[in-house]
Formats: structure tokens, C-alpha cells, sequence
């Protein structure tokens, strides 16, 4: 009799345990999670840039300024308008300007006007007036990280170039990079 108590004990245990699994199975799935920071990057290359990791982006060399105008008209240098974004949405740069001053205290302030391209988009300097920026790049989306890079121009005005009179001049070029 002991033995099929035994008997009976063990069925019920492995009948037990058999209805167990049955209402609870094992996991057959799992949610894998990561989130993917946002890339915005610009900066002025020595050389057109044609990476293709934000790390090489960090490492392309930058372009060494200032330049230096010895005469009117274009101007030989190498640098090159560098982006890398990864924004789903987008991202615009403008290119603004200033014309190339020179102040002496007691004395009329005197400007040297140049123009700047980039992208085949360009920006002329007009003296003290302040010129309103033009949009160089625009791109409206994005389905993964991309860069660009664009040759920057610049040439010297030969009439106010000429007729300076003598300093130290200096004007500023500026990419502003917006996020859409």
C-alpha cells in the first residue's frame, strides 16, 4: 500500500507540474532598446571631406586662418564648408558676412568689400551696411548620417581694395548650422 501511495503522490507531483508549465510557458521573445544620439557637426576643412564616421569628421583638419589678402580680386587658398548630421529632420547653414574694417580712433572708418561663395550660393559685403545672410545648404530630411563638403571662395573688391587707405583690416566670415 505504501508503494501506491507513492505511486499516487508521484502522479499528482508530475501532473502538478505538467499543468504548471502548460499555463506558464517559457519566454520566447525579448525587446532589444538602444537610442541613437543626434550628430549635428560643421566645420572649415583644409581639404574637401569625404569621411564617412563621425570620428573622421572630428579628425579631418581644420582650415588654419586667418587669410591673408595681399591684392585685390580671387584669392588662392584651400577651404572647404564641411557638414556631417544624422537629423531626421533636416538642418540648414547660412553664410553672413562683414566687410573689412579698419578703425582709428579720431578717424572715418574705413572698409574694403569682398565677396564669399560657397555651394554655389555667394554673399557681397557692402561697406557698414549689414548684409542678410544667404542659405547655403539645405537639406529637408535625412534616412541616415550624410556629409557634405563644399569649396569656399572669396575675392577681394578691386575698387575699394585700391582706393584704401592705409591699416590693418579685417572681416568675418560666419556658417551658422540650424537644426530643423
Amino acid at each position: 500500500m505504501k508503494k501506491n501511495i507513492v505511486a499516487v503522490l508521484l502522479v499528482i507531483a508530475l501532473s502538478t507540474i505538467a499543468l504548471f508549465a502548460a499555463t506558464n510557458p517559457p519566454a520566447t521573445s525579448f525587446d532589444v532598446q538602444t537610442a541613437v544620439s543626434g550628430i549635428n557637426k560643421m566645420k572649415i576643412t583644409a581639404a574637401t571631406f569625404s569621411g564617412t564616421t563621425p570620428i573622421s569628421f572630428d579628425n579631418a583638419a581644420a582650415f588654419a586662418g586667418p587669410l591673408g589678402v595681399p591684392t585685390s580680386g580671387p584669392q588662392s587658398f584651400s577651404a572647404y564648408l564641411s557638414t556631417m548630421s544624422n537629423n531626421r529632420i533636416g538642418y540648414k547653414v547660412t553664410m553672413g558676412a562683414t566687410a573689412m574694417t579698419s578703425a582709428v580712433s579720431g578717424q572715418t572708418t574705413s572698409y574694403i568689400n569682398y565677396t564669399v561663395g560657397a555651394n554655389s550660393k555667394s554673399l557681397t559685403t557692402a561697406g557698414a551696411t549689414v548684409v542678410t545672410p544667404v542659405e547655403v545648404i539645405t537639406v529637408a530630411s535625412l534616412t541616415g548620417l550624410a556629409s557634405q563638403s563644399h569649396a569656399i571662395s572669396l575675392s577681394v573688391d578691386a575698387t575699394s581694395f585700391d582706393a584704401a587707405v592705409e591699416g590693418t583690416y579685417s572681416g568675418t566670415v560666419t556658417f551658422t548650422y540650424t537644426a530643423n
